[in-house]
């Protein structure tokens, strides 16, 4: 245990233990405030090139075989090949993370997919720290993923390297030292204006966005649940976090892609997602907490959609119900919770997210199609984001002294 675990009062950490020591694994963040600062991509290395194709599999619960319905999903089902098309006319594979049939790659058949969207050029993994089976996991998504024009699978789209590295890329991440808190800080950022949109495959430059994120994950280097949420709320479904946004600029169209980029298709938001299961159906909540231009969702009322992710091979699969929530005004009227806003001044944000009272909010309004269980459910994962739509412009995130609430002074 870390420092700030040992702080916990004795008589508080044996009553804790009787509650709960029979669970056979930890139920907290494994690298606390960043201590160690390992990160790992999600994808294992070489997965998805050449022969070692990326698996994708279709066994779930969907007309498709993914985990919802094509049409009930705005992701569709991506990769299937062989499936008559909807009765829309649209290919049942045809959504936000694929374009083209095959993938834009080879039309050979393989399985259920073609070869096109199972082997990619490369697969851009990271390992910092010499991460062994404890770690950060990393996911860089580039939409649409399922898509030759990146150089990797999905998940693993394009390098990711430092801010200062050389060639530039849009995925940027650094660990820092921290001296205004206990361990480091995890610094990301997406920048738009350090992503090529041509594409050599069509000839042209081709539309896409971003995604970025870092957390902690059972079984993908956190040896168990971050927590346990309960709907009446607990510090042991509670992430604490410091947060600001380090850098920032404007995002815009770069001159010569006015043919994928337009003034109203500009924006880029900021947040936390978690997730927890019940049901069997994995549920992954976000909480916006910065948002501009068409990404800024802060003036409407929490949402749901249902999003596949049929590749076995990644934590997240096979797909989740998104639950979506937006910090500020909008959490307040519609839920009672009190989460800032995170401001572009770069001022520095202490976060108590207690995510059994958002996943409360989301029952209460009817938004999950399975009622919230009345007693404890694990947190799987927390996990920082950034995402972006635009050509040019930037925004990064500094994320530190992160702890499951239960182990912090103040809520034992």
């Amino acid at each position: 245990m870390n420092g700030a675990r040992r702080r916990t009062p004795i008589a508080a950490a044996l009553a804790w233990l009787l509650a709960f020591g029979a669970a056979a694994h930890a139920q907290s963040i494994r690298d606390a405030n960043v201590a160690a600062g390992r990160i790992r991509s999600d994808l294992p290395a070489g997965v998805g090139v050449g022969d070692h194709w990326l698996e994708i599999a279709y066994g779930q619960a969907g007309a498709e075989g993914c985990l919802w319905d094509s049409a009930a999903s705005f992701s569709a089902c991506p990769g299937r090949a062989g499936w008559p098309d909807r009765p829309d006319g649209t290919p049942v594979w045809a959504g936000v993370q694929q374009r083209s049939v095959a993938c834009g790659g080879s039309p050979a058949r393989v399985g259920d997919s073609w070869i096109g969207c199972l082997a990619y050029d490369q697969n851009p993994y990271v390992a910092l720290g010499n991460p062994g089976d404890a770690y950060w996991v990393l996911v860089a998504n580039d939409e649409p993923s399922f898509d030759q024009c990146n150089e990797g699978p999905p998940g693993s789209s394009h390098r990711v390297a430092g801010a200062s590295a050389q060639p530039r890329t849009v995925f940027k991440l650094d660990v820092l030292s921290n001296a205004t808190a206990p361990g480091r800080r995890l610094r990301f950022a997406i920048d738009l204006g350090d992503k090529d949109f041509f594409c050599a495959r069509t000839n042209r430059y081709e539309y896409s966005i971003p995604f970025l994120s870092i957390g902690a994950q059972d079984a993908r280097g956190n040896d168990g649940p971050v927590g346990y949420v309960n709907r009446r709320g607990s510090p042991r479904g509670t992430i604490v976090f410091d947060a600001r946004i380090s850098s920032h600029a404007t995002i815009a169209c770069r001159a010569g892609t006015e043919s994928i980029c337009s003034p109203s298709s500009l924006g880029v938001h900021a947040g936390v997602y978690a997730y927890a299961t019940w049901a069997g159906v994995p549920r992954l909540v976000f909480v916006d907490l910065h948002g501009s231009g068409v990404l800024d969702y802060s003036s409407g009322p929490p949402g749901e959609s249902k999003w596949n992710w049929p590749v076995r091979d990644s934590f997240q699969y096979p797909g989740a119900e998104v639950l979506f929530f937006v910090a500020g005004s909008s959490m307040a009227t519609y839920c009672g919770i009190d989460v800032a806003r995170l401001p572009l001044t770069g001022t520095r944000v202490r976060y108590a997210i207690d995510f059994g009272k958002v996943l409360a909010c989301a029952d209460a309004r009817g938004l999950a199609g399975d009622p919230m269980p009345a007693g404890d459910i694990a947190l799987d994962g927390v996990h920082w984001y950034i995402e972006g739509s635009g050509t040019q412009g930037s925004l990064g995130l500094e994320v530190s002294a992160v702890e499951t609430a239960l182990f912090v002074d103040g809520f034992d």
